[in-house]
């Protein structure tokens, strides 16, 4: 039995961390269980149990009937914002410590049984994140009460503040647990992006009026039920809309939505007299790689290139999956030089990357060799004005500049202006549309 435990206990995946994550899970966690104490310990009463109940059982409620929702909403990465705080917030601001705690680990219970399986060390990290955030709005709701006096105003402010304190602890506490756990991570995984912010805001203003509420009476507290629900389809809009908007296979946008994107940047640059690069990049000889190694291995690989093309642009430039193998990216602000230099970076990424490694990560290929798996892309350059007016002319010239590096032996870059001229094009109407990828020969 004892070898069974320890045996279970060396299996732990606590112990998988690297140094800097082990000893931030191990800090926040003692952190919190050193606040539990303290704030039972100074605990006069227990009046405010009646609050308790409110909070836990309407949050209960909501989270209930949000959890097909949120099922949706959940993304693959380690970031997951909901407004479950909000009542977490709520009793921070209008219980005592010792009874905030007790919601929080009250609403992380039930998480932990319904979520089913978990990562252990996961959930206790983030149920001590919690119990931290609650201390930290607690402590500076009591702060700014003091300095903002006893008036109605006063305690608007207050709330806003200690709501504030519980976003920002929970955002930088586990922001900073990401970035450690999975090395690479960028901002919008350990930090979360727009949308995210704006659910921190939802919650935290959701709590300032669940606790404004439960002052009245805790029964207020199931009003929000309702608000709850509506707030959390709301937020479930934006989900789709990304996911409208991007390519499933390598999470890149959708040619539609480039192209839209594309004209809107075309019409600036337009009005700013400035130049715009479109870049149409193929992945050379991608057929064989299907062949050789089959469609999974074919389907890595693509997602490895998109993730390396994707990593090596500027914020403001804009990405998206042409079709099959192909990529197109706008580059506003961005002349012939630039953008040949852009162009051949790219180039260089990919062909320098270690693409097998990033494959047999997930496939665990033994036929993945790094020495021979290596793929390379051909990359055709184009810049408004000199090369076209409107999206589709710099498409077309884009499209036959990388044609042009295909024939010249591929892993290369060629710019429009090298090859036939847009004006000797238009003499042929049928010839002035670009390609759809189905009618594209294999290359």
């Amino acid at each position: 039995m004892v070898a069974q435990s320890r045996q279970a206990i060396r299996s732990w995946a606590l112990w998988t961390l690297t140094v800097p994550a082990f000893l931030l899970v191990v800090l926040v966690d003692l952190g919190a269980i050193g606040y539990g104490v303290h704030a039972f310990t100074e605990r006069p009463s227990w009046r405010g149990l009646d609050v308790v109940f409110a909070l836990t059982v309407s949050a209960l409620i909501a989270v209930e009937g949000a959890r097909r929702v949120e099922s949706r909403r959940r993304r693959g990465g380690a970031l997951h914002k909901d407004l479950a705080p909000a009542w977490m917030i709520a009793a921070a601001v209008v219980l005592h410590p010792a009874l905030a705690i007790l919601v929080v680990v009250l609403l992380r219970i039930w998480w932990r049984i319904r979520a089913g399986k978990c990562i252990p060390y996961r959930w206790a990290f983030s149920t001590a994140v919690c119990v931290l955030a609650v201390g930290a709005a607690h402590a500076v709701f009591v702060s700014a009460r003091h300095l903002t006096g006893s008036g109605d105003l006063g305690l608007v402010v207050s709330m806003a503040a200690g709501a504030f304190a519980y976003v920002v602890t929970d955002t930088l506490l586990c922001g900073l647990a990401i970035s450690l756990i999975i090395p690479g991570s960028n901002r919008r995984e350990t930090v979360g992006g727009l949308d995210d912010l704006c659910t921190d805001a939802t919650a935290a203003t959701l709590g300032c009026l669940l606790a404004a509420a439960c002052l009245i009476t805790p029964w207020f507290a199931f009003v929000a039920i309702p608000i709850t629900l509506t707030a959390q389809r709301a937020l479930l809009l934006g989900q789709l809309e990304t996911e409208a908007q991007t390519d499933p296979k390598t999470s890149l946008t959708r040619v539609d939505w480039w192209r839209r994107r594309t004209e809107q940047m075309l019409r600036t640059s337009r009005n700013q007299h400035e130049p715009m690069a479109v870049l149409l990049i193929d992945i050379d000889h991608f057929k064989h790689v299907n062949d050789r190694h089959g469609h999974l291995v074919g389907d890595e690989a693509l997602r490895a290139v998109a993730t390396i093309l994707r990593s090596a642009i500027r914020a403001k430039d804009v990405i998206g999956r042409f079709g099959g193998e192909e990529f197109v990216i706008a580059l506003p602000d961005t002349g012939i030089d630039e953008a040949t230099v852009t162009a051949d970076r790219l180039r260089n990424a990919v062909a320098n990357s270690p693409l097998a490694a990033m494959c047999a990560g997930v496939l665990d290929d033994p036929d993945l060799d790094p020495d021979t798996f290596r793929l390379t892309v051909s990359i055709g350059v184009a810049v408004y004005p000199d090369d076209g007016a409107t999206v589709d002319d710099l498409l077309l010239r884009a499209d036959r500049a990388m044609y042009a590096a295909k024939a010249a032996g591929r892993n290369r870059v060629r710019l429009a202006a090298d090859t036939v001229p847009l004006h000797h094009l238009t003499q042929f109407p049928e010839q002035t549309e670009p390609l759809a990828p189905a009618q594209r020969p294999v290359r």
